[in-house]
């Protein structure tokens, strides 16, 4: 009878080690790169998109401003009403 160790339960190629990556990257932030950080100001100033920027760079421009024009919309139509109480003196 063999018995496994961690490191093999565990280890790179196995899917304890995929899941534990995954997890990794989606929970951990990671900071901008310099282009990334362009474009996520250059969204919030109202500039244009640079071409010159990265993929990842201008996938974030596309979601900012996008985020930003449906904040921009819903600001001008709220989507409730205030209920109004009648007073009587």
């Amino acid at each position: 009878m063999f018995e496994l160790w961690p490191s093999e339960i565990s280890g790179p190629g196995t899917s304890a080690y995929y899941r534990t990556t995954l997890i990794r990257a989606m929970t951990e932030s990671k900071p901008l790169t310099y282009d990334e950080h362009k474009a996520a100001e250059a969204a919030f100033r109202g500039t244009p998109l640079n071409p010159d920027w990265t993929d990842s760079a201008q996938e974030i421009y596309a979601r900012l401003t996008a985020a930003i024009a449906k904040r921009k919309a819903t600001d001008l139509m709220p989507t409730h009403t205030w209920e109004r109480e009648t007073v009587c003196r």
